[in-house]
């Protein structure tokens, strides 16, 4: 039912893709026209007769027939409820779904994993039967630089952290890790704590190399004052800013536009909350991160 017959076919697989859209459905059709194991039929996927089917996967459309996007399942065409009913019939499942689908929507029986691509989240998916081997559960897959890292919370789910006071390093968790809920796992990787319950940043006063976050030096700490700010940065003849933001209404170009900066250096600086009060972390990039102590 939609999804990347292409792909399939290249492992292969004998395909039957069916795709409600005729245009789309055409298109596929002289895409597989060199995977002879492969058809493909304009059609409704949930109407398909599954006798000795193995296996099903999914791509339910999350757009209008306007272009606009739908973030609730139930709105996709078809509806992901529609789908999920198909595991029934047949235990090998996949479904792709869009990255920010709430946990509280995800069955009790699925591996859903979130994908990202060089930091950019791209999609999720879930996953039942053969299919997900490692059993229900949340994962994250980081592709970055042509490697590919998994990551996965806890048999029973349970992944806790301690707060901590900005340390020597801030680690700013990869986007398929935050929608995952696996920040704390990041915080038990680097030996740290969360700067904020409810904030995704990790601090730590230790350097570890890890693929499922960017590390950061942190160079001043302040309570979030844009004359104290400024002040600082026209110290450090700070004239480009980069601005970082997590649990605050400040609009970057607002407050680039207030510091009113010049000067040829160039700073990063995060803008969030430590133990509930609005922070400001002047940080720089670690180019390579090497564990240290």
């Amino acid at each position: 039912i939609g999804g990347d017959p292409m792909a399939m076919s290249a492992l292969g697989l004998s395909v039957v893709a069916v795709e409600r859209d005729e245009l789309t459905a055409a298109v596929a059709t002289v895409n597989l026209r060199h995977f002879p194991d492969s058809e493909v039929r304009h059609g409704d996927g949930l109407a398909l007769d599954l006798t000795g089917v193995d296996g099903i996967y999914a791509d339910p459309a999350r757009r209008t027939s306007a272009g606009r996007r739908v973030h609730d399942p139930a709105a996709s065409s078809p509806p992901l409820d529609a789908v999920l009913a198909l595991r029934t019939q047949v235990p090998a499942l996949g479904v792709k779904v869009g990255p920010g689908v709430p946990h509280a929507a995800l069955p009790v029986d699925a591996e859903a994993q979130w994908v990202s691509v060089d930091g950019e989240v791209v999609e999720a998916g879930l996953w039942f039967g053969p299919l997900a081997p490692h059993g229900p559960g949340r994962g994250a897959l980081v592709l970055r630089g042509g490697r590919a890292v998994e990551a996965r919370a806890p048999a029973d789910g349970v992944l806790t952290a301690e707060l901590h006071a900005p340390g020597a390093f801030v680690y700013e968790p990869d986007g398929a890790v935050i929608r995952a809920g696996l920040v704390a796992l990041v915080a038990q990787d680097v030996r740290g704590g969360l700067l904020d319950r409810t904030i995704a940043y990790v601090t730590s006063d230790h350097l570890v190399a890890t693929p499922l976050a960017i590390a950061y030096r942190v160079l001043d700490v302040m309570p979030f004052s844009v004359k104290r700010l400024r002040t600082a940065l026209r110290e450090r003849g700070v004239g480009r800013l980069t601005v970082k933001k997590r649990g605050t209404a400040v609009q970057p170009e607002q407050l680039r536009a207030q510091l009113a900066l010049s000067g040829d250096a160039e700073a990063t600086v995060v803008l969030t909350r430590v133990r509930g009060a609005q922070q400001v972390l002047v940080v720089e990039p670690v180019a390579e991160t090497q564990e240290t102590g």
